[in-house]
């Protein structure tokens, strides 16, 4: 089954301080505040099964935070929700404050081969953990946030991550 993953540009003051309300309603308050507020700046088409193995590829050589991945799927403006509450969904959230280190990083990172010695050890070390890697969908996604990330940075905007099954 594939998916969507949209990658929003959004001035972080438009989210609130607090909510009220379930876990799922905050989610689903957050998601109509992105819909309505954000910017759709990238959109990725990819199956889970292929953007997992590729996010966690462009985190270890965009620095090996471990933030890319991480915020991709379960971080809330404002802590408004807790990264392991009960929700039907994911969303993904970089403050500004990290968009500038992230996208340095990235910037210095994006010609990285992963055809090298280096890239094939990490290669392994991906697919070990989060399953096949094709090097295509690496490329996609690595592009994707890339150009999201710069372009949020230039504009002092946050980010959004929304993913979506078709």
């Amino acid at each position: 089954m594939s998916g969507l993953i949209h990658l929003y540009l959004i001035d972080e003051a438009v989210f609130p301080k607090t909510l009220t309300g379930s876990s799922q309603q905050k989610y689903q308050q957050l998601i109509d505040i992105t819909l309505s507020n954000g910017i759709r700046w990238q959109t990725v088409e990819l199956n889970m099964r292929g953007f997992i193995p590729a996010i966690s590829m462009w985190d270890k050589v965009a620095g090996n935070s471990q933030l890319i991945e991480a915020c991709s799927f379960h971080y809330f403006p404002n802590h408004l929700i807790a990264p392991d509450a009960e929700i039907n969904g994911s969303f993904g959230f970089f403050p500004s404050e990290m968009i500038t280190d992230l996208s340095d990083v990235m910037e210095e990172n994006l010609d990285f081969d992963i055809n090298s010695y280096d890239g094939k050890q990490l290669v392994k070390y991906v697919e070990q953990n989060e399953g096949d890697l094709d090097p295509d969908a690496y490329e996609i996604v690595r592009n994707a946030y890339y150009r999201t990330f710069r372009d949020a940075k230039e504009q002092d905007k946050s980010i959004v991550i929304l993913m979506e099954e078709l």
